[in-house]
C-alpha cells in the first residue's frame, strides 16, 4: 500500500469512527432557565392547565412526548390533531420535534407560527444525525424556543434512531425516557411557585 492510498484509509476510519462515535452513547440533556425560581411542587396542582405537543415521524419524539406528559400528569397531542388547540389558554405549553435539518418540522412549524403563546413553554426534540447531530438539535431548539414566545422554562433534547443514517439504534431507549421523566419533574418544581400565586392549589 503506497503512502497515498494509506493516508486515505486513516482518513476514512477517522470518519467513521466520528461517525459512529456516539451511536451507542446516551446523549441526553436538559437545560432549565435559570432566572425561574425553583421550589418543590404542590402535592397537587389543582386547576393546573398543561399540554405537550409534538410531531413525530417515526415514534422517537412520540415517546418522549409521552413520557414528558406523564410526568406532568396532561394530555400528549400530535400535531395533526392540534388545529384547533387554543394554546394560549394553558399555563405550560410543552413542544416537541424530530429534527430535521436543523429545524423543526413543517407542521410544528406551522403549529408554533398560529398559535397563540402560552404564559409558560418548554421545548424538546430528538435527533438521529450523527457527528454535528447535537448542533443542529440546538439550532432547532432555539428557533423553537424563539417562536413559542412567552417564558421558555426548559429545553431537552435525546438521540433516536434515524432510518437513514441508520444511528442510534433501539434508541429512545429506558434511560433517554427516564431522563424525559426527570425533565418533567424539573419543570414542575419552576412551576411550583407561578401555581400557588396563580391559585391553583386548595
Amino acid at each position: 500500500m503506497n503512502r497515498s492510498l494509506f493516508l486515505v484509509f486513516l482518513l476514512v476510519t477517522f470518519t467513521g469512527g466520528l461517525f459512529f462515535s456516539g451511536c451507542a452513547t446516551h446523549n441526553a440533556a436538559m437545560t432549565f432557565d435559570e432566572e425561574v425560581a425553583v421550589s418543590s411542587p404542590p402535592a397537587a396542582l389543582e386547576g393546573f392547565n398543561a399540554i405537550v405537543v409534538y410531531d413525530s415521524w417515526s415514534g422517537n419524539t412520540c415517546q418522549i412526548a409521552e413520557e414528558i406528559a406523564a410526568g406532568l400528569n396532561c394530555p400528549a397531542m400530535a400535531v395533526d390533531d392540534a388545529a384547533d388547540l387554543a394554546a394560549g389558554e394553558y399555563d405550560l405549553i410543552v413542544v416537541g420535534s424530530p429534527v430535521h435539518g436543523g429545524m423543526p418540522t413543517g407542521k410544528i412549524e406551522n403549529f408554533m407560527e398560529q398559535a397563540a403563546p402560552a404564559a409558560f413553554s418548554a421545548v424538546f426534540v430528538t435527533y438521529g444525525a450523527p457527528l454535528f447531530g447535537t448542533l443542529t438539535a440546538n439550532r432547532c431548539l432555539n428557533s423553537m424556543e424563539k417562536k413559542l414566545g412567552g417564558q421558555c422554562l426548559g429545553r431537552f433534547k435525546c438521540n433516536g434512531f434515524h432510518k437513514i443514517f441508520r444511528t442510534y439504534p433501539r434508541h429512545p431507549d429506558e434511560t433517554d425516557k427516564s431522563e424525559a421523566a426527570r425533565f418533567a419533574a424539573g419543570l414542575l418544581e419552576r412551576m411550583g411557585d407561578y401555581a400557588t400565586t396563580q391559585g391553583f392549589t386548595d
